[in-house]
């Protein structure tokens, strides 16, 4: 299937198009994260526009041949190396210890990442062009009849790398917390523009459902997720005890207290120009 607008960010002022499954899939943790994102924004900008030929034919239609630093540095080019390693992070270290923990992380990940692409019976890539061949390989990127496209939905890691349980788990909750995205912003939203930030509201599930649109699973997702990020505890009882959400019915009314200085320190908010 090929990427559309549904699907990816894009607009048709010339600007890169990205698949929205990218993140939520877990690839950048199995890839080089910031050479695997670019790729990815221009298999989709490739496959929204309908675009052919190979991966230098892509570039060249994009870019002229001007790389500049799209993938990584300054001059670089697909067959710039594989970087397992932003340098920029070093610049932002304070200390020789930080620089080293960074450098032993970046090695520790790269290892990771070989030892399960080479299980997997694929080749390691050693420049952004194999890089590119690796994620045909891994199915993130297909051409048929020459023409670029990306599926929908993505392939999961874990259904082609041997990942071990503790991956699995931590896949699977980071894939929960994304599809709660939506209804976490819609129930947030709903606080914080049409209720001005109350610091409390005795409600119920129901409610906050009909309220925000939301069906009554994703209204109680969506609150677990604040109660779970510390932005948000539920109380009841005239001696206001705090309780857990999952012994509330739809219907039973509580104690929705908010803490919104914990909310403005730890959140990061964005506006949609």
């Amino acid at each position: 299937m090929s990427v559309d607008q549904d699907s990816t960010e894009h607009s048709d002022d010339g600007s890169l198009a990205m698949h929205t499954g990218w993140f939520a899939t877990g690839w950048p943790k199995y890839l080089p994260q910031y050479q695997s994102m670019v790729l990815c924004m221009l298999f989709g900008t490739a496959s929204v526009r309908g675009m052919s030929g190979s991966i230098d034919d892509v570039t060249q239609e994009l870019f002229g041949g001007r790389l500049g630093s799209f993938f990584g540095r300054d001059g670089g080019d697909l067959d710039s190396p594989v970087m397992w390693q932003d340098p920029d992070e070093l610049d932002h270290a304070e200390t020789d210890e930080e620089k080293a923990e960074i450098r032993a992380d970046a090695a520790a990940h790269q290892a990771k990442c070989e030892g399960l692409l080479r299980s997997a019976g694929l080749a390691v890539p050693t420049t952004v062009r194999e890089l590119a061949d690796t994620m045909v390989a891994l199915g993130i990127a297909t051409q048929q009849d020459g023409v670029w496209s990306m599926p929908e939905p993505l392939p999961h890691p874990e259904d082609i790398l041997d990942l071990l349980e503790d991956d699995r788990a931590k896949l699977a909750e980071m894939r929960r917390i994304f599809e709660l995205g939506p209804a976490e912003n819609a129930l947030i939203g709903h606080l914080r523009d049409d209720l001005n930030r109350p610091d409390e509201l005795f409600t119920s599930l129901d409610r906050l459902a009909t309220a925000t649109n939301l069906t009554e699973d994703d209204a109680r997702g969506a609150l677990a997720r604040l109660i779970e990020e510390g932005d948000a505890r539920l109380e009841r009882g005239n001696a206001r005890a705090q309780v857990a959400l999952d012994t509330l019915k739809s219907h039973e009314r509580f104690h929705l207290v908010l803490d919104w200085a914990h909310f403005d320190e730890y959140r990061l908010t964005f506006t949609r120009g």
